[in-house]
Order: structure tokens, then C-alpha cells, then sequence
């Protein structure tokens, strides 16, 4: 069982643990069915649907039924967080087949109704064909973060660098695009990066069916896996906020303002990865978006400079979030990777997240809109206030926080130990011997005769659900033991666990 089990779980995602935590690999430790240029299109397609979503489709809806676009959003989101739902909870019901199947023929028959509806101006099948679309677009998202985790670090990083930087480049001309080209051009990327990524980022669905879920491995094995509302999630949401208000405050006619000059800072970070075969600089990369951004609320409050016909306060505003969602993409795919069970989880949660940060964002720009027509100081003050509210975030909020120990945080798991029974390496060990080690290490740090019992099954490799069987307790209890055990040997980690009884 065992052995069959672990021919699910995508190659080379084991090496690249310990790739995404370091150095980066040589060429040899990414997977063979891998492709660092399907994996760079993948990505380019996804991200160049969402500049046409944002330049030509959604102004397109406001003739019709201007909440269409708050709505796929929304179903957008709702699917992403969904799927990170059932791969948390529940991961035998993730079938590879069913959910790009199913992304697949929501586009295509999303997108016919979405197109009736602009066509005759019908509000019902434009919000039905748009949230069906969108729900299949958000699959393709999932797919190809999944895809570029099987990557190196190095091949991860270009492709995520480059991606993002064209992008910004090509987003000024979508509001150029004839409508009817931008409704097929809209449709076929998502279904292109599908038919990309469906098998590369489809393993991760294989590698979780038929183990634990990651709700229950989290309970003995919590440095594993990110928590629901980890930091890094509500990072993502922040900075997605402010894109959101970006796109809408100051729109003209339901189009985004957009400046090519947006993508200047992200091209000296794509050359910089080029060059350095060093560890993505996620860190600097998210100070520098975090920088752009104030500087980019300030000049909203005063614009003051004018760049190319754009105000520089769209230019600062849109490369401040590019720069962040390049940092973040990067994070999500090595968090995936150093944890294959979870990558599913991670990518969902993380883009689901990042939608629905960008979702707030447009509605408060919508309203700032709104009461600055009415009240043109609001022009002023609005931007301000958000300048104080993303400073004092950036400043208090993520004082502690950095993407390179949220990703080196994540203990890599290693794959053939995450079954129900598997043992630990300490079991190597004679019985007596272990069982003494067990309880010399429990004396000495004064846990209870139950928590010496958690203890010893954490050591043995035991999982929730055995350790709540044998002691006859709620999940809850188990929780709360594992907790206390953690906290009193003074460690993060179930490695570190073994570590300490092998030692």
C-alpha cells in the first residue's frame, strides 16, 4: 500500500524541499516531466487572462450589469478558497479528472453565456456565464502554481519574474483590444494553461488522495502546514486590497488606469534573477512593493507628477502590487513544494485569499469614487487614510513576519512517512532502549503521564487520528496535548521531536 501510494506523489518534489529552503538546485533536481517553458506560458496565460479580464472584459459588463465583475470575483474566490477546503478537510475527493474537466467546461460554456450576454445586453446569463468562468479560471490558477512548483527554485523564479514583469508591460494595451478578440483571447488562456499544467500540477491532486488530510496531520505535525489565518495569508489580502483600490479608484469610463511604466521595477528584478543563480529575493522584493505602495497612496493624495499622460500615483500603485504578487507566487510554489501533501491547500488558500483582497479594495474604490464626486476633498483624505492604515500594517502587523522564514518555517514532509502508521526513524532503535529515551526525556521536562504517552506516540510517528484511538480522546484533546508537549521540550517542529529522542 505504501509503495503504491508514493507512485502518486509528483518526482522531484522531495529534492526540491530542500531546493526552495537553500541554494538553488541544479538542473538535475527538477522534476523530468517538468517544463520551465510550459511552466513560464502556463503562468503568462493565466496572468495575461486577468489584464484582459481587468482592461476589456469587466468594462464591457458595466454596460449591462455593472456588478457582474464584483461577482465573478467573488466566485473566483469562493472556488479557490473551496478547493483549499476539500484539500484541507477532505482529499480523496480530489479527483484530477473531475476538477480540470470541470474547469474546462465551465469556461467553455461560462464563456458562451458570458458572450450572449454582452451580445444582447441580458444581465442573468452575463453574471451565470461570468461566475462559471471565473470558477474555471480559478482551477487554471491552482493548476499552473501546482505546475511551477515542481520547478527548481531557479527555473520557479524566472518564470515567475518574467511573467509578472510582461504582464504589467502588456496591461496599458488590453483596453485596446476589439471586445469580440478579448472575449475569445479571455477564454482560450485559461483553457490553454489547463491543457498545459493538467498533468504536472494535476500530481499534487494524486499525491493527497488516499492519505491523512492535512487537518489531521497538522495536529502532530503543525510546522508542516500553514494555519487558515497564517500571516502570510493575511499579508496576501492586505496587499491585494490595495491592487483592488488601485483599479477602481479614479477610473475612466469602468477602465483601470494603467502606466507601462509600472513595469520598470519588475524588470530590474527579472534581470536580477537572470543573472544571480542566489535564493529569490522574496524579502527585498516585498520591502520594495511595500515602499511603491505608500509612495503610490501619497501621490494619490497629491499628484503631483504626471508620467507619459498617467499619473504616477497608477504607475507606483500597480508595479507596488506586481512586485508583491511576484514575491507571493514565488512563496506559495515553494511552500508547495517543500510540503507536496499541502501544496493544494497552499495555492488555493493563497489565491483565494489574493482575490478577495482585490475584491475589497475595488469596492472601497468604487465608494471612494463615488463620495469624492459628491465631496472633492474626499480625493484627498481617502488615499491618505489608506496610506496610514498599509503604513501602520507594514510597520506593526508584519514587524516580525518575513516570506523567507514563512517558507523555511515549513518542515518538509517526507512523503512515505505521511501515512497513518508510518514510523518515524526513531523506531530504529532497540524497544527498551527508545521506550527509556521516552521516558528520561519526559521526566526531565516534567510532562504528565499523559502528555509522556502523546509524547512517545509523536515519537513513534503516530498520527492524530491513532493517537485519538489508542487514548480514547477528542481530536481537541489530542490538539491541546501535542500543544502543551511542544511548548514544555521548548520545540517548533515533529522533526525536531525526533531529533531530540534520537539524540
Amino acid at each position: 500500500m505504501e509503495k503504491r501510494e508514493l507512485e502518486n506523489v509528483p518526482r522531484g518534489a522531495a529534492s526540491e524541499r530542500g531546493a526552495r529552503a537553500g541554494a538553488a538546485p541544479s538542473g538535475a533536481d527538477a522534476s523530468p516531466s517538468a517544463s520551465p517553458a510550459r511552466g513560464f506560458a502556463a503562468l503568462l496565460l493565466v496572468l495575461g487572462a486577468t489584464a484582459l479580464m481587468n482592461g476589456s472584459i469587466f468594462p464591457q459588463f458595466d454596460a449591462v450589469f455593472m456588478f457582474a465583475r464584483d461577482i465573478s470575483v467573488t466566485c473566483s474566490a469562493i472556488t479557490l478558497l473551496a478547493l483549499g477546503l476539500m484539500a484541507y478537510r477532505a482529499p480523496s475527493a480530489l479527483r484530477r479528472g473531475a476538477i480540470i474537466g470541470g474547469a474546462a467546461a465551465c469556461i467553455v460554456l461560462g464563456g458562451t453565456l458570458l458572450a450572449a450576454g454582452l451580445a444582447w445586453a441580458l444581465p442573468a446569463p452575463l453574471v451565470i456565464g461570468a461566475s462559471a468562468a471565473a470558477a474555471g479560471r480559478a482551477a487554471a490558477t491552482a493548476t499552473t502554481s501546482l505546475y511551477l512548483a515542481r520547478l527548481t527554485s531557479h527555473q520557479a523564479a524566472m518564470a515567475i519574474a518574467v511573467a509578472y514583469m510582461l504582464q504589467l508591460a502588456a496591461s496599458p494595451a488590453c483596453a485596446l483590444v476589439p471586445p469580440a478578440v478579448g472575449i475569445a483571447l479571455f477564454l482560450a488562456f485559461p483553457l490553454a494553461a489547463l491543457a498545459l499544467t493538467a498533468t504536472g500540477g494535476g500530481f499534487f491532486f494524486d499525491a493527497a488522495r488516499g492519505r491523512p488530510s492535512p487537518s489531521d496531520m497538522s495536529v502532530t505535525r503543525p510546522a508542516s502546514f500553514l494555519a487558515p489565518f497564517s500571516t502570510l495569508f493575511g499579508c496576501l489580502f492586505l496587499f491585494q486590497v490595495a491592487f483592488g483600490f488601485a483599479l477602481r479608484f479614479g477610473e475612466v469610463a469602468g477602465t483601470p488606469r494603467m502606466s507601462l511604466f509600472s513595469a520598470a521595477p519588475l524588470a530590474v528584478v527579472a534581470i536580477y534573477v537572470a543573472l544571480s543563480r542566489r535564493r529569490f529575493p522574496a524579502d527585498g522584493v516585498v520591502q520594495l512593493s511595500a515602499l511603491v505602495v505608500m509612495a503610490g497612496f501619497l501621490l494619490s493624495a497629491q499628484p503631483l507628477l504626471i508620467i507619459g499622460g498617467k499619473a504616477a500615483d497608477v504607475a507606483l500603485l500597480n508595479a507596488g502590487n506586481g512586485l508583491f504578487a511576484m514575491a507571493a507566487q514565488m512563496a506559495l510554489v515553494a511552500i508547495a513544494a517543500r510540503n507536496p501533501l499541502g501544496a493544494v491547500t497552499t495555492v488555493a488558500w493563497g489565491n483565494g485569499v489574493s482575490a478577495l483582497g482585490s475584491l475589497t479594495g475595488a469596492a472601497a474604490g468604487m465608494i471612494a469614487n463615488g463620495a469624492a464626486a459628491g465631496n472633492p476633498s474626499l480625493r484627498v483624505a481617502i488615499p491618505a487614510v489608506l496610506l496610514l492604515v498599509f503604513a501602520a500594517y507594514v510597520l506593526v502587523g508584519l514587524k516580525r513576519f518575513t516570506f523567507t522564514g514563512a517558507i523555511d518555517g515549513i518542515e518538509p514532509v517526507n512523503v512515505p512517512d505521511a501515512g497513518t502508521s508510518a514510523a518515524s526513524g526513531a523506531t530504529l532503535a532497540p524497544e527498551e532502549a527508545f521506550t527509556a529515551r521516552c521516558e528520561a526525556i519526559a521526566s526531565e521536562f516534567f510532562l504528565t503521564p499523559r502528555e509522556a504517552e502523546v509524547f512517545a506516540m509523536l515519537a513513534r510517528g503516530r498520527d492524530r487520528a491513532y493517537i485519538e484511538e489508542a487514548l480514547v480522546v477528542s481530536r481537541n484533546t489530542v490538539k491541546a496535548h501535542v500543544k502543551h508537549v511542544y511548548a514544555k521540550l521548548g520545540i517548533h517542529s515533529h522533526q525536531e521531536l525526533i531529533d531530540l529522542v534520537e539524540g
